[in-house]
């Protein structure tokens, strides 16, 4: 599933935060952020309120997907398209926009963590 040159992601999915816009967001599925599998570690890339944090969170061979599960949270396994430049030229400064952004994903009228859960699992 993984190499070296496009390592794996997981697209987490949960209910806590999303500020000021949380009552016009899904119940279920406020927030999105990106793990994404180097050589060697898991490294979360998390679009807080537009200013992303990076955090090495587990060893490679750990599986963080069953973790992020058994805290309750939506994972998808997906692959990186590096090398696709994004529709517009501009990206929303969100956790959406950011995860958009990071899998080199084309899908404009994405803006809710929902509309991209619903995205990726089609």
């Amino acid at each position: 599933m993984t190499s070296e040159r496009n390592p794996g992601a997981l697209v987490v999915f949960h209910h806590h935060g999303a500020g000021l816009s949380s009552r016009w967001l899904h119940k279920y599925c406020k927030h999105v952020f990106v793990a994404l599998a180097s050589d060697q570690h898991w490294i979360t890339i998390d679009g807080r309120a537009g200013q992303p944090v990076f955090e090495v969170v587990a060893r490679r061979d750990f599986d963080l997907a069953d973790f992020y599960r058994r805290q309750g949270l939506v994972v998808v396994e997906t692959m990186r398209r590096p090398g696709r430049r994004c529709a517009w030229p501009w990206m929303a400064a969100t956790c959406v926009g950011a995860t958009k952004r990071i899998l080199g994903l084309r899908a404009p009228w994405v803006l809710t963590p929902y509309q991209l859960l619903k995205y990726l699992t089609r």
